[in-house]
């Protein structure tokens, strides 16, 4: 099983991109600051997807580097599980990769449960056939329809470094945009409803939900002391500036964007042909010779 992590492709060129990695979602309106944060991540990990379809590997682990405490054990018992769901993913405990509003809201005793992500994930190549939107939470995208089709499971338990996640209002900023649509994407399917319920007034009551949060979770913090408090309301207040711009036309259109991409991206796999060898399948997306993936 190959081994993909965020330096397998440690470049992606431009032609490329406009080749193989051209999205309505990448060029979306809303997605400017986002964009410029987040979309490295997706663009090298779209990259990983297409190199394991054309060497026609059967499955592939994406981990990032700051990922710790996987047993062989638990990547097997992973690996395994592909066989009868579409991705594997683990619980990444100690310090969990939440968003900043989400590490807010644990400061007040907020209980904040994690999801199987891109961080540390297994999956079958050939029956996850969507793609990482250039967003935050992009792998929250990516497997939405595996969730939907109850087609993930969880493998084992992980750790992630620590990491100061209240160091740069901007951070929060960055990641509201995607934090709004993933929470609300994955709460229409624990309705037991579909994207297509994903209307104006639905992601209306969304943006009202998550202005509540944000306000409730600095509030209580405003009656708290200590080191870390002041760096986490700022974050709430750049997070919540960046909310208030939000419209809910933008929340739909870029849904209705990143679905119109799920269906080319799967169009576009179907003509790719498998040449079995990573340096044959680098040289044909158009990586540098010298791009490849740990094996």
């Amino acid at each position: 099983m190959p081994h993909l992590d965020d330096t397998c492709v440690t470049w992606v060129p431009q032609c490329v991109e406009d080749t193989w990695l051209s999205f309505l979602t990448t060029v979306h309106p809303e997605n400017e600051i986002e964009r410029s944060c987040h979309a490295d991540i997706a663009r090298k990990r779209n990259a990983g997807l297409l190199l394991a379809r054309i060497c026609g590997w059967r499955t592939i682990m994406f981990l990032d580097d700051d990922i710790r405490d996987l047993t062989v054990a638990a990547v097997a018992r992973a690996t395994a599980l592909t066989t009868y769901f579409q991705a594997a993913g683990f619980n990444i405990g100690h310090y969990p990769d939440n968003s900043v509003v989400c590490h807010a809201y644990r400061l007040i005793g907020g209980g904040q449960g994690t999801f199987p992500g891109g961080s540390a994930l297994v999956i079958d190549v050939e029956r996850c056939d969507t793609l990482f939107p250039p967003i935050y939470n992009e792998d929250w995208l990516f497997l939405f329809d595996a969730v939907q089709n109850r087609s993930v499971a969880m493998a084992g338990i992980g750790s992630q470094l620590e990491y100061r996640p209240f160091a740069h209002s901007r951070r929060a900023a960055s990641e509201e945009f995607g934090d709004v649509l993933a929470e609300g994407l994955f709460r229409l399917l624990h309705q037991g409803a579909d994207v297509s319920d994903a209307t104006h007034a639905y992601w209306q009551s969304v943006l009202d939900w998550r202005l509540q949060l944000i306000d409730h979770v600095a509030g209580r913090l405003l009656e708290q002391s200590g080191p870390v408090v002041g760096g986490a309301l700022m974050s709430l207040a750049a997070a919540r500036k960046r909310l208030t711009a939000i419209s809910p036309l933008a929340c739909a259109s870029f849904v209705h964007a990143w679905r119109t991409d799920v269906d080319a991206w799967r169009h576009m796999l179907l003509g790719l042909p498998v040449l079995g060898d990573l340096h044959d399948a680098a040289k044909y997306i158009g990586l540098p010779a010298q791009m490849g993936c740990e094996q």
